[in-house]
Order: structure tokens, then C-alpha cells, then sequence
């Protein structure tokens, strides 16, 4: 699966069976001749997609018959700053683990462990030229074309909707924030006790997106049940004039807006 970003925003997958690129984004109909060539460099990266993937797999010695399962990742951006300088980057991962990074200023492959070496040096030898000429031109060129498309929905903001509850088991409990529903990307979630006092997470919360382009995160705590103490969700987003306070009521009380609260057994 192939999914294109433009910052956070996503606006296009390859659909590998019907073997064409979609764009989410009606205003970018309106770029039908530079999307046929989209559709031409998509068709072309899966080619190179399941080229990498053997060939990750036949020197790692691992079976390439058709029951076998492998998964190849790789996240490729360019980035334009304000002054008008451009940098790129690219991650690759095999079966889940990190093996190669792209030097946009070198030009050249570097291994990110000791036994993707040898994937380094083909790569180096067979793709390398043709990934900078990918970052430098044909990343860059499709940026400068969807930026103009794209303004409005890079620039809208939608308030997040918060739910919190508490799970209970004979360990002891825990506070539960979801916080759904918003845009941009960038959150801030945290639980205050007593109105002052962070309670840090054991947990590293991640932000996951969701089917309509909006994104959630979930931010857990273990407490301590105490008399007369009290727990509140914060939550800070572009698109709140302040922070977000939702309570958390031990009785299950729904609040005001698009906040809830549950008791969950």
C-alpha cells in the first residue's frame, strides 16, 4: 500500500488492485494531466517495491516462496523550508525492523544496522542516482502542484471531541482520555490531579489516524483511588481559543459539549 501525505494531510493511496493511484482530494481533479503521471510513478514504485522486497529477502536467507510473508516499509519526503532550500529523507524498514536511511546530501544509502551492509552497497549501485533524482525533481515538482489544491484543507481546524473513564481490575485502576476527531495532527493530552499535579503515563501514547483524515490518541493512567481527590483530562489543540478541561465523574455523568465520561468494569 503506497499513501501520499502533503504534512499531515493524506490525499492519495495506490490501489493495488485496481492498480491506480486515488486522490481523496476532489480539487485535485482539476490536475488531470500531472496526476497521469502520478498514476505512471506510482505504477513504477510498486515494481520497485517487490524488486527491493526479494531482494531483502534473498540475502537475508529467509524463504521467497508464495506462503511466505514479508513486510518492506519505507517513508520517503521532501521538505520545503521558507527560504526556498529543499531537504529530503527516506526510511526503510524490513519485517518491522529499521535497516536503511536515505543521505539526501551524500546521495548514497547508509545501513542503520551491521546486517544491511550488503543491501546498502546494491542499493547504492541501483538505486541511488535514481532516488535523488526522485527527491530533487519529481518530489518537489508534485509538491509546488498540490500546495495551491490543497491550501483550504491544510489550514482547516477541527476541535477534538474528548471521552474519558476509568477501567478497574484487582491490580488497582486506571484513567482512560480519548481524545478523536481533530485537525491538525498535533496534540497535547495529559491527566491533572487536584487541578495542579501531572500524573505521568508508564505509556507512550501515539497518535493514530482515522479513515476521515482526523486523528486520535488515547492517554491512560494508573491511580491510586484517595479521598477527596479529583482527575481531569487536559487537552491542548490549534483549534481550541484555550485548553480543554473535561472532569472525570466517578459517577458516570455525561458533561457539557462533546466530552462523556463512562465507568467501564
Amino acid at each position: 500500500m503506497l499513501l501520499a501525505y502533503v504534512d499531515d494531510l493524506r490525499f492519495a493511496r495506490y490501489n493495488n488492485e485496481l492498480n491506480r493511484c486515488e486522490f481523496w482530494i476532489p480539487a485535485l481533479g482539476a490536475l488531470n494531466e500531472r496526476i497521469t503521471k502520478q498514476k505512471n510513478y506510482t505504477h513504477n514504485f510498486k515494481i520497485s517495491h517487490h524488486q527491493k522486497t526479494k531482494l531483502l529477502t534473498d540475502l537475508y536467507n529467509k524463504t521467497s516462496g508464495k506462503d511466505a510473508i514479508h513486510v518492506y516499509q519505507t517513508k520517503s519526503a521532501c521538505v520545503m523550508h521558507e527560504d526556498g532550500t529543499i531537504s529530503a529523507y527516506q526510511e526503510v524498514a524490513f519485517n518491522g525492523k529499521e535497516l536503511i536511511a536515505y543521505d539526501y546530501q551524500m546521495g548514497t544509502f547508509i545501513p542503520t544496522t551491521p546486517e544491511a551492509q550488503v543491501a546498502a552497497q546494491v542499493w547504492n549501485e541501483d538505486y541511488a542516482k535514481i532516488e535523488k533524482v526522485f527527491l530533487e525533481n519529481f518530489c518537489t515538482h508534485r509538491l509546488s502542484w498540490y500546495l495551491p489544491a490543497l491550501a483550504s484543507h491544510l489550514e482547516k481546524l477541527v476541535p477534538p471531541k474528548v471521552k474519558v473513564s476509568i477501567s478497574e481490575s484487582d491490580s488497582g485502576a486506571e484513567l482512560h482520555c480519548r481524545v478523536y476527531g481533530f485537525y491538525p495532527r498535533d496534540v497535547e493530552v495529559k491527566w491533572i490531579k487536584n487541578g495542579r499535579d501531572e500524573i505521568h503515563s508508564e505509556e507512550a501514547a501515539q497518535i493514530l489516524p482515522n479513515p476521515d483524515g482526523t486523528y486520535q490518541i488515547r492517554v491512560s493512567v494508573g491511580v491510586t483511588p484517595e479521598g477527596g481527590a479529583t482527575y481531569s483530562c487536559h487537552v491542548e489543540h490549534s483549534s481550541l481559543e484555550k485548553t480543554l478541561v473535561v472532569p472525570f465523574d466517578p459517577n458516570g455523568s455525561y458533561q457539557s459539549g462533546s466530552t462523556e465520561t463512562d465507568i467501564e468494569n
